[in-house]
């Protein structure tokens, strides 16, 4: 039993973190607290409020309930005196979010699909990825798990199934992350770890030689040129566009991010493609490896803007400190005011 469980727990953990995804596309829960009554005389007194669980549709099903009340709205004809512009407006903030969790939820999904294809295929990042998504994957499934707990007490008993699937997923998320240091011959798919330096990525070997003294003017007033063509040319209309056209312009650019994307997964396959694996396959891995560097890339750049904030942070505070200080002690602004 224990060698089965250490053999399949990395092909399961993922496959029931999927039908977590599932059930959040489809079913969410809000807690309401209730208050109970008792009689006292000829009045009602509350004694305690007591949480209830509700399921209610999910974010997919809110979505276009959302999108369809918002058309409604915008096609009702109003008197003059009345204004649903803060209405209107509100309800697109609330659209806007749902549409970034439902995002979120997506891109979780591919997540999963990732560890589970880069285990299989024995990628050298499966272990990158794997100890970002476990800990996640037990993070996200601990509220799900005290709602199904506190439904089947209230008496649903459809919770008993889905309380024994998150379960399940939280065990082998546990197992899984025992085991990632263990998984022997993860060395597919080498050639990827190298793909930052390579010219697949559109950055041939730089020249080492020294150009002239005008070389390096030639190149300023070119950069300054081709910003003032790409502003003109490509940010101005695209910040038009997404102003007047908002709808049309999400389209736009989600197929200019998924045009993007198979760009680099079919660039992937070429240069780092396992000759013994099939093309379906080796497809599978390059887009794994596209979330991965995603990942990777969005990390670096989340700490470093961090670290940005907090080292002008510290800056600006040691400037005020100063100015106190030189304020405070020797009066040089005040004796400056005199003239």
């Amino acid at each position: 039993m224990k060698n089965i469980l250490i053999k399949f727990a990395p092909i399961l953990a993922p496959i029931f973190v999927l039908f977590f995804v599932f059930h959040s596309l489809t079913n969410e829960y809000s807690v309401k607290f209730e208050e109970t009554y008792i009689e006292t005389g000829e009045d009602l007194q509350p004694t305690k409020s007591v949480p209830k669980i509700n399921r209610e549709s999910g974010v997919i099903s809110r979505i276009t309930y959302l999108e369809d009340f918002l058309k409604n709205l915008e096609e009702t004809k109003v008197t003059v005196d009345t204004d649903l512009e803060e209405t209107k407006d509100a309800i697109r903030r609330v659209l806007v979010g749902q549409r970034i969790y439902l995002s979120l939820l997506v891109f979780y999904l591919f997540f999963a699909l990732s560890v589970l294809f880069t285990y299989l295929f024995s990628a050298w990042f499966y272990k990158h990825l794997a100890y970002v998504f476990y800990p996640v994957s037990i993070l996200v499934t601990i509220p799900k798990f005290f709602y199904q707990v506190q439904m089947m007490i209230n008496g649903d008993f459809i919770s008993i199934v889905y309380l024994l699937v998150f379960v399940l997923s939280y065990i082998l998320s546990i197992v899984s992350i025992h085991l990632i240091g263990k998984k022997q011959q993860l060395e597919n798919f080498k050639a990827l770890q190298f793909s930052s330096s390579l010219e697949e990525e559109g950055r041939s070997p730089s020249s080492t030689k020294t150009g002239s003294f005008f070389s390096p003017i030639f190149h300023f007033l070119l950069i300054i040129l081709i910003g003032i063509l790409i502003g003109n040319l490509v940010y101005i209309p695209l910040f038009l566009l997404q102003k007047h056209y908002v709808t049309e312009f999400s389209y736009f650019l989600f197929s200019v991010l998924a045009l993007l994307s198979i760009f680099y997964i079919f660039n992937y396959k070429k240069v780092g493609g396992e000759g013994s694996l099939k093309s379906w396959q080796n497809i599978l891995v390059s887009f794994a490896y596209l979330q991965f560097r995603f990942l990777r890339n969005s990390f670096v750049g989340l700490f470093g803007l961090i670290f940005v904030v907090f080292f002008v942070t510290f800056l600006f505070s040691l400037l005020l400190f100063n100015i106190d200080l030189i304020q405070t002690n020797l009066g040089l602004f005040g004796k400056a005011t005199e003239f």
